[in-house]
């Protein structure tokens, strides 16, 4: 029984990244793009407040940058390029 919970616990991830993962390796979430020029600090703390252990960064990503006027871009090299660039150094 508890290899089946694991596997649905995956499952509800999707391969995502969540905010409880960064639990312990960052303070801060740093976001920025070299298209638009966005750039942000978020409290790792408060996105677990506001978001859950379970949330997933990638689905966070996509709410904060709805309003970048690249996002929809007609051409895939001028598109919104938002990231979190310090997400390859703790995970």
């Amino acid at each position: 029984m508890q290899a089946l919970a694991a596997v649905d616990s995956n499952d509800a991830r999707d391969g995502a990244i969540l905010f409880g993962d960064l639990i312990g390796k960052l303070d801060d979430r740093r976001v920025s793009c070299d298209k638009c020029g966005r750039f942000g600090r978020y409290p790792v703390q408060r996105l677990i407040n506001d978001h859950g252990r379970d949330g997933k960064i990638v689905d966070w990503l996509d709410q904060i940058t709805a309003d970048c006027p690249k996002k929809s871009s007609r051409s895939w090299s001028n598109r919104c390029g938002a990231r979190c660039p310090d997400l390859p150094r703790v995970l």
